[in-house]
């Protein structure tokens, strides 16, 4: 045997995920297993088998309806997958076992969790961390399906250098992960990533995206490299943007032109024929706009006047007001002594006598001295000597009580009449400072109106000069010096990032000599396999034509990413993979078989105390290399024509009514 693999030597024993055994339950109790698949490490077969002779007919003659697309599709859904031909396949299977799921032991790196998945839509998935079937379903088991599935995310996702993809920051998932690990046979391996066929990848960017996820996985897209492309998504976001916005700023002076034009059309009563500037025959929307400007500064002029004319009247109104004002305060006060002496309160009669001073004083001179207040003796004396004159007003009271009883009267007459002359006089003053109010109101109106024309012709003059001239305006002004600032800031990023590219790093390297070597090996000939990091649909190229090379190219990129995982630090694919019939894909036979033969080299290359770095399992209807045919690389043998040689032991058939019984592979 062949070393070629001697320069790859392999950096883990086992797998980071594989299978190590599947159940296919008639139910869970009592524990009732219809069938029980052995998986390994390395290569595994299953071979749904022709039957020998020719003597049959149908589809009992062929290795189809066996069962080998049912077991890759419950492959997938216990490893958390939901796509509609699961569903498909559950709907079939809980007709036939109500009771029944689907159960295997899957090692994540060094856990082996114990996995059940049931075939009705009802019940409830199970995942423990163990080994024995029986010890699963019994409740002892630390673990659940949740946390069984955040480990698939967080070991093969989480360890990625970016968690999002640029571009879209859209997030990460396992799924996407392990549809290219388990290639659906409907895609015909017909493109390195087509992975499924419908049931879509859930990428929002069907062409972009899974080139960018399957260089990260591989480790192609390192930091350096994810940043720079987000940076030109970014750059190219907001250029895109801005060009768009373009346009509109254009056309947006045109409007405003349009616009201010017909608002000053309206204000001044023009009409839409006449012309914008003066005519020396008729008129014109400028001759309206000067005629509407005149007009409001006459009106200005008037209101001005009239304003004047108002407060003029109304100052010897404010005058009287004041006298009156003072008159009944001072009558007020007057009245209120009359009354502290009549009910011999000294207190009242002390602070009113105070205010009424204070009051006195307001007015200039004493009228007892003749003098100012400051000056006045008499003030002084009385300030001092608040208590005498309360003294003998408050004996006479007692002596003249009528009399001052009647003094009071004449008090609150005299107060009375005061407060209806202030109450008089302020309505008169009121209604004169409406008066002045309406004409300053008149006024402002017409002074804000000859402001905003001749502001709105002005600016309507600035904007058709502008618009001869060609005069961009600022803010179209700064959006073009973006854009051109932009477009230079995102070729210099594309230009450093295809040098980044360019650069070819250790990973690269790496890939690009595994593919050359396997190429070799599978065509017999050196230099016809490429790795092609930068494209979006051929990453592993074969320099040979034809389907058959088509699909070999599929299957060659497939098995270098599956050997490289098992002999590289930098590769964050799981080391699982599985193929479902790629030689039904327009593949021969010849080509298909030497395949085979070469991943179960890699197999013995790699191994170590019997322990291999990757698993891979191919289902086929045609023979594989005799090498393969036996234990331990067949492990699973279906055939047609005997349902114990059926996946399920018996066809899959659900009558439902209406409807004629069918089948499912």
């Amino acid at each position: 045997m062949t070393t070629w693999l001697h320069d790859h030597p392999a950096i883990r024993a086992l797998p980071r995920l594989w299978v190590e055994r599947v159940w296919l339950l008639e139910s869970r109790e009592p524990l009732t297993i219809t069938r029980e698949v052995g998986l390994r490490p390395g290569v595994n077969v299953v071979w749904a088998r022709e039957p020998e002779s020719d003597t049959g007919s149908g589809l009992a003659s062929a290795g189809h309806g066996v069962g080998k697309t049912s077991f890759c599709l419950l492959l997938r859904y216990l490893l958390g997958d939901e796509a509609t031909a699961i569903t498909a396949l559950r709907e079939k299977a809980a007709a036939n076992f109500p009771k029944g799921g689907v159960a295997a032991r899957v090692h994540i790196d060094d856990v082996t969790w114990l996995v059940y998945r049931p075939y009705g839509a009802y019940s409830h998935p199970i995942a423990k961390v163990g080994e024995q079937l029986e010890s699963l379903f019994e409740g002892q088991l630390a673990g659940d399906f949740q946390t069984y599935l955040s480990s698939l995310q967080a070991e093969f996702i989480g360890k990625l250098a970016a968690q999002t993809l640029p571009g879209t920051n859209q997030s990460l998932e396992w799924r996407h992960l392990l549809a290219w690990c388990i290639r659906e046979q409907r895609t015909r391996f017909d493109g390195f990533f087509h992975w499924r066929e419908g049931d879509g990848l859930g990428f929002r960017r069907s062409r972009q995206d899974p080139p960018l996820f399957v260089s990260s996985v591989l480790g192609v897209l390192d930091t350096d490299a994810d940043r720079m492309i987000r940076e030109v998504e970014s750059i190219q976001a907001d250029l895109t943007r801005l060009q768009g916005q373009i346009p509109e700023l254009e056309r947006q002076p045109i409007y405003a032109l349009e616009h201010l034009e017909q608002r000053l059309r309206v204000q001044v009563g023009a009409g839409e024929d006449e012309p914008i500037f003066e005519s020396m025959v008729d008129a014109s929307l400028q001759s309206k706009v000067n005629e509407a400007i005149a007009a409001a500064e006459r009106a200005e002029s008037q209101g001005n006047s009239e304003v004047g004319a108002a407060e003029e009247a109304m100052a010897p109104m404010l005058v009287k007001l004041a006298e009156l004002q003072a008159e009944f305060n001072r009558f007020d006060i007057e009245r209120g002594i009359a009354k502290s002496l009549v009910e011999a309160n000294e207190a009242d009669y002390t602070r009113l006598t105070t205010e009424l001073i204070e009051l006195e004083r307001l007015t200039g001179q004493c009228k007892h001295g003749l003098v100012e207040f400051s000056d006045c003796e008499h003030i002084k004396n009385r300030h001092s000597t608040v208590s005498l004159p309360w003294r003998m007003d408050a004996l006479a009271a007692k002596d003249a009580t009528p009399r001052r009883q009647t003094q009071l009267n004449a008090a609150s007459i005299a107060a009375d009449a005061a407060k209806q002359a202030l109450s008089e006089q302020r309505s008169r003053v009121d209604s004169q400072r409406a008066i002045a109010r309406r004409a300053q109101m008149r006024s402002a109106s017409s002074t804000l109106r000859r402001e905003q024309l001749k502001q709105q012709w002005d600016e309507l003059l600035l904007r058709t000069r502008q618009r001869e001239e060609r005069v961009d305006s600022a803010e179209l002004t700064r959006a073009r010096a973006r854009v051109k600032a932009l477009t230079s800031e995102l070729e210099s990023q594309r230009v450093a990032l295809l040098k980044r590219k360019q650069q070819q790093s250790t990973r690269v390297d790496s890939l690009k000599a595994l593919t050359l070597l396997i190429a070799e090996r599978l065509l017999g000939e050196a230099g016809h396999g490429r790795f092609v990091p930068d494209s979006d649909s051929r990453p592993f190229d074969l320099s040979r034509g034809g389907e058959a090379y088509q699909v070999l190219e599929v299957l060659l990129g497939d098995i270098t990413c599956l050997l490289d995982a098992a002999t590289s630090t930098g590769n964050n694919h799981p080391g699982f993979l599985v193929h479902d019939c790629p030689r039904e894909a327009d593949m021969s036979a010849v080509l298909y078989k030497n395949f085979l033969m070469m991943v179960m080299e890699a197999e013995k290359q790699l191994s170590r105390s019997g322990n291999v770095p990757f698993q891979y399992i191919v289902t086929t209807t045609s023979a594989p290399p005799l090498e393969l045919c036996e234990v331990p690389y067949l492990t699973l043998e279906l055939q047609p024509g005997s349902d114990d040689h059926l996946l399920f032991k018996r066809q899959l058939i659900t009558s439902l009514p209406g409807m004629e019984s069918g089948s499912l592979e």
